[in-house]
């Protein structure tokens, strides 16, 4: 045995779960815990290279490019909407949700003349993780230049599918923005967006339904069973 190195069994659990596995980490890994003897231990587990990282000022020039073709868009003359809608919630999910989003955003786009419709799925980069996400577009939704800003319905979801000629499957049914954590924080920034620029529209499900949301499965991807 190396001199300072402990045992096999002075690692502790977290260790074995965190440093001492094959699962890769977005981020890097400091590990630490006092083994039996009492010895100060401390491990670190760098994030693998192949992962994509975005820097602040990244996410903030992306987020300003953005800004820019609002304002393009409203000093034009068009009405500038944003689209809230489920990608990560449910699990397994994620290609499709953005196919759903991807499909009723095309459906809106021939329907409403002059609006310029802001759809966060075609803005995706590999490497963005929520953190991310959520700090680009809060950057886009404060801009103060948004006309409308449009949360996902049952109806958008049953719309989208019917245009991509399938039944609704039944981890869809029922659905709608309000079973997204991320869409749940978007809304308390679409009331207090609303508070400063009056004129912001707000569609979708009503803001109460979603903020019963704050009894289960915030901060997860996918959302927690209710007990019944």
């Amino acid at each position: 045995m190396e001199r300072g190195r402990p045992h096999h069994g002075d690692w502790a659990p977290q260790f074995r779960r965190l440093i001492n596995t094959s699962q890769k980490f977005s981020r890097d890994v400091l590990c630490w815990w006092r083994d039996k003897s009492g010895r100060f231990q401390i491990r670190l587990k760098k994030r693998p290279k192949s992962i994509i990282t975005f820097s602040e000022k990244d996410l903030g020039d992306k987020a300003f490019e953005i800004i820019e073709e609002m304002r393009e868009a409203r000093n034009s003359g068009q009405t500038v909407m944003f689209y809230s809608a489920i990608i990560g919630s449910l699990p397994g999910q994620v290609d499709l949700a953005i196919k759903v989003v991807d499909t009723y955003v095309r459906y809106l786009r021939k329907r409403l003349a002059n609006t310029y419709i802001i759809n966060p799925a075609e803005h995706f980069e590999e490497g963005m993780d929520a953190d991310d996400l959520m700090y680009m577009w809060e950057k886009v939704q404060r801009s103060g230049l948004l006309n409308v800003w449009r949360f996902q319905t049952v109806a958008d979801i049953e719309r989208s599918f019917e245009l991509m000629g399938m039944r609704v499957p039944p981890i869809w049914a029922g659905k709608d923005s309000t079973f997204s954590t991320g869409c749940t924080k978007e809304m308390q920034i679409a009331l207090d967006v609303q508070r400063k620029h009056r004129e912001l529209q707000i569609i979708g499900p009503a803001p109460e339904k979603f903020f019963r949301r704050s009894e289960y499965g915030v901060g997860k991807f996918s959302d927690a069973i209710l007990e019944q």
